[in-house]
């Protein structure tokens, strides 16, 4: 094992990086670094780590990982137990909050039934009073021949009177709905664009409407990847995704610029808010990829 933290470490010399160059190309803390180049494996949080770090420094330095870990049989290989217990935390996250709410409905409602009940007493109650007070008025109207008459000719002038006003208030109302209409297909939607990419790292600008809580996914789909993601400079999350599964991130809306690390980009996706993120065509054999996104 020290053979290849030697090879590594001429490597990166070679190259003229320090450990703190690797660190912030690698996102990979530097001690762990230290553990890979003087063999220390148990330092680091188990096998699969292990040879992710190994393949993602190789990578860096110049060399070919795959074929580093190829030859080295010794390197140990990774066991799925290790990252299980992620995996089971992720997608058990939002459960206790639905088991609440259901716990709430089942308490609340025999208090629900009983106001619907009253409820309906109460319309019940309301269109009986109405009803009879209408069948009390007609023998009124029917006496008052000549009063309701009279009430004819004047409800014929105030009728073609308020004919004008509906027509002019109409005339009114349409204009005022179109500007609505026209606010909202001014609102424009979330635009992510490539800016720049040297096969390794691609910029983005984000702009356009941007939500107030906005999240990040990525998904390995046809094997494992390690990813981490940073926002403003800080690292929020990283993880080891297996063939299958997510790790989504959220930030505000004042973010300025999150980072994305992805270790195995040909079986990663990316999604911002909803929308596929596309790699650059410069990236297409790059093995790791680092995404950089600017928000306007």
């Amino acid at each position: 094992m020290n053979e290849v933290g030697e090879k590594l470490k001429e490597a990166r010399k070679a190259k003229g990086y320090t450990l703190d160059d690797l660190q912030q190309m690698t996102k990979i803390q530097k001690r762990y670094l230290i553990a890979v180049e003087e063999g220390n494996l148990e330092v680091l949080p188990g096998n699969f780590y292990a040879r992710v770090f190994i393949k993602q420094y190789a990578d860096t330095v110049g060399l070919d990982g795959e074929q580093l870990l190829r030859d080295h049989s010794d390197i140990p290989k990774a066991k799925n137990d290790e990252y299980s217990e992620k995996v089971i935390t992720t997608q058990t996250r939002s459960k206790p909050k639905s088991s609440s709410i259901m716990d709430t409905i089942q308490d609340s409602l025999p208090t629900i039934l009983i106001i619907l009940l009253v409820l309906s007493i109460a319309v019940v109650f309301y269109w009986a009073v109405v009803k009879g007070s209408n069948d009390s008025d007609t023998p009124v109207i029917q006496d008052k021949t000549s009063e309701k008459q009279d009430v004819e000719v004047g409800s014929n002038e105030s009728t073609d009177s308020e004919s004008e006003t509906d027509e002019d208030t109409d005339q009114k109302d349409q204009p005022a709905e179109e500007p609505k209409e026209e606010e909202n297909d001014e609102k424009e939607e979330l635009n992510i664009t490539q800016t720049s990419s040297n096969g390794g790292t691609t910029n983005y600008t984000v702009s356009g409407t941007i939500p107030v809580e906005q999240q990040i996914t990525l998904t390995a789909e046809g094997g494992e990847s390690w990813v981490s993601v940073s926002v403003d400079g800080t690292t929020v999350d990283q993880s080891l995704l297996t063939d299958g599964n997510s790790l989504s991130s959220k930030f505000d809306q004042d973010s300025s610029t999150v980072t994305v690390v992805i270790g195995n980009a040909a079986v990663t996706s990316v999604q911002l808010n909803d929308q596929a993120v596309s790699y650059a065509e410069e990236s297409a054999n790059a093995v790791r990829q680092e995404l950089i996104f600017e928000f306007e």
